[in-house]
């Protein structure tokens, strides 16, 4: 991160912190001038809720004030115990877990990074008593090659029905390697009116991804005896000036009116009026962004004996500007028969109706460009695609010991006509012995389009023109869990048919053949003499086909910690995290789709990847210090993140979160 920077983010953290202390002060003076009681105090309640179910369900969730777990910030960890990525903050990834691999249709560019880029559904709604302002700083070392990272929060209530807020992250990795570094920032603003009949919500949200692509280290010409380098820094890379770009930028609206109302009595005996029936609208307005570059191409083709890293170039000899652009607005509108409200048949009914609009503008192959005399921008195309569904879910949320949903989706108009899905999920709690346990089980059937740059891409070094197939999928997933043991165990299964893959020359491949993945998990929470915690995590995976969807046997993961509590004030967890796969054919990342493609020349794996970490928690303030990857420090061997790409050497890490409520 730069010195310019660097001084704007301590400006920054000054400044909110200065006038924190400022107003808190006046506070203070103001209550002894006055004399306030004690009860003129308002305590401090921060609520917060994410959108489901199609944005017609409010899910509360809680608020992340917790010590636990705080060392593990990198958000490829919080989605996964197990990745396949380049090993810097902010580049990209896939899982190692199939189950927990995402993938955004529309735009096959955000794929890879998922995790950094904020989405409708994952947007965090408030409303507080008091304005919440969080303050979040990261830094790891050495400082040349430094990680930084801050996070700013700022949310209140105008009213007890509105609030209005808005975050800022940015995190700068420069990489232990040659042309490595990441910049990730993101930007999010919400408001939220809840009233009686009337809700709203709006959100805005702003990502830029900048990483330098290195293409991985390049040991190829230089003997295995001469292998001896000081530093990360010196080993020679592919690239130093390949840049991949994506940015997205989102505007989110829903909105609902109850009507029809019924009158209930409470456990208060207190009358209130609930609506049998809410109308929904939601609109969604996004722009994404992708441009790849490589200033000087001569300059890693000189040698005639070398193999090139990319064997094809199609456009430009010299240099690489490949570009991408996705516009979409979807609209949907529902209609919600309220479960609480429907006093005979105890369940919920929900139907709606979609339409989405999707733009591209992507570049032409040269022997499709038009001359520029007779269209102003000849070396692009530009393709609009409309696709509109209807669907509708029966369910049931309310209830102490069963709860289930059913629904399905039909796309019946444009370029995903004949597309469906039909998905189901069920939960329950019930009595064993003394504790509370619970089956739950979900799945669904999908048929779907392949999304428009599967079909077609055209760029300077991967290019393709297909007629895929629809994609079938059923996938299965059903477990048992024990709340109050912290026990949980599941499996299940997915069966893919024509399934898309990218094969080894980094295009986009169909398989005719019926592919399976089986799984299994345990999670077991263990607390000794309410002390020692020690959290296990494992996933026991086979896939039909290792060259089509390659995935290693057994993924773990492992948090190991001691806690306690100093002075009555002081609270404090120190321990271990351990991470473990073992060895397969990790998939390959190409810079020039932004892909991970298959590979059959090299296996990584079956090496430990262990932090030590203290986590501190003091009233509002968690604090955390952690040594990354000490296990490479007691190994010969050279530990890979992904294939070509080194695990980074042991850093020294930390970070502090400081929640203010006044």
């Amino acid at each position: 991160m730069s010195t310019l920077k660097q001084i704007k983010l301590l400006v920054v953290l000054v400044l909110l912190t200065q006038s924190w202390h400022i107003n808190a002060q006046k506070a203070k003076n103001k209550t002894k001038e006055t004399a306030k009681s004690k009860s003129d105090f308002i305590k401090p309640d921060v609520r917060t809720w994410v959108l489901t179910d199609h944005f017609t369900l409010s899910d509360t969730v809680a608020v992340d004030t917790l010590s636990t777990g705080y060392q593990n910030y990198n958000p490829i960890n919080q989605k996964s115990i197990s990745s396949n990525y380049l090993g810097n903050y902010g580049s990209p990834y896939i899982s190692n877990v199939f189950q927990d691999r995402d993938e955004y249709y529309g735009f096959m560019f955000y794929n890879t990074l998922l995790a950094y880029i904020p989405q409708p559904e994952n947007l965090n709604f408030y409303n507080t008593k008091t304005p919440y302002i969080n303050l979040t700083y990261h830094f790891g070392g050495p400082k040349r090659r430094s990680e930084e990272g801050i996070k700013t929060l700022f949310t209140q209530n105008i009213n007890k029905y509105w609030n209005i807020g808005a975050s800022y992250n940015l995190h700068s990795s420069i990489g232990q390697y040659e042309a490595q570094k990441a910049e990730n920032q993101n930007f999010k603003f919400w408001t939220s009116y809840n009233g009686i009949n009337y809700n709203l919500h709006i959100g805005f949200l702003y990502a830029k991804i900048k990483n330098y692509e290195n293409g991985g280290v390049n040991l190829g010409n230089i003997p295995e005896n001469e292998i001896n380098f000081d530093t990360p820094e010196e080993i020679p890379v592919h690239f130093q000036d390949a840049i991949n770009i994506v940015r997205s930028r989102k505007l989110f609206l829903n909105q609902s009116l109850g009507i029809v109302h019924i009158s209930k009595i409470n456990s208060d005996s207190i009358a209130y009026k609930i609506p049998v029936t809410t109308l929904f609208h939601s609109m969604n307005l996004e722009e994404g962004i992708r441009s790849y570059t490589i200033d000087n191409l001569p300059s890693y083709y000189s040698s005639k004996t070398s193999t090139p890293y990319y064997p094809n170039t199609y456009r430009d000899t010299l240099q690489t500007k490949d570009s991408t652009i996705h516009y979409s607005i979807n609209n949907t509108f529902q209609i919600k028969f309220n479960e609480e409200a429907n006093q005979f048949l105890k369940f919920g009914l929900r139907a709606y109706i979609e339409n989405d609009v999707k733009f591209y503008n992507y570049q032409r192959a040269p022997e499709k460009q038009l001359q520029k005399k007779d269209y102003p921008y000849s070396n692009n195309n530009d393709t609009t695609l409309i696709t509109s569904a209807i669907g509708g879910q029966i369910f049931k949320n309310l209830g102490n010991n069963f709860w289930w949903n059913a629904g399905a989706k039909l796309y019946f108009q444009g370029y995903r006509a004949g597309d469906s899905e039909i998905t189901g999920h069920l939960n329950s709690s019930f009595r064993l012995f003394k504790d509370t346990a619970g089956f739950f089980a979900n799945g669904g059937i999908y048929l779907q389009e392949p999304e428009f740059f599967k079909n077609y891409y055209f760029s300077n070094h991967r290019k393709w023109d297909n007629s895929f197939k629809k994609e079938k999928t059923i996938k299965i997933h059903g477990g048992f869990r024990i709340p109050t043991k912290r026990f949980e165990l599941s499996g299940g299964t997915h069966l893919l048919n024509d399934y898309i893959y990218w094969n080894s020359t980094g295009t986009p491949t169909q398989s005719s053949d019926v592919l399976q993945v089986y799984y299994a998990n345990i999670n077991q929470h263990f607390i000794i003499f309410n002390r020692i915690h020690s959290h296990h995590q494992l996933t026991y995976q086979l896939s039909s086909n290792q060259v089509i969807i390659p995935l290693p046997d057994l993924c773990y993961y492992n948090s190991t910690y001691y806690e306690n509590t100093l002075s009555k004030v002081l609270h404090f967890q120190i321990g271990f995290d351990f991470r473990f796969h073992t060895k397969y054919y990790a998939q390959l990342y190409d810079p020039a789709s932004a892909q991970f493609i298959s590979q059959n020349i090299e296996k990584i794996g079956n090496y430990p990847m262990a932090d030590v970490f203290v986590n501190f928690l003091l009233k509002r303030a968690r604090v955390y210090v952690k040594l990354d990857n000490i296990s490479q420090d007691y190994s010969k061997q050279q530990f890979y993140n992904s294939i070509y790409y080194p695990a980074n050497p042991s850093t020294i890490k930390f970070g502090v979160s400081w929640n203010f409520y006044d």
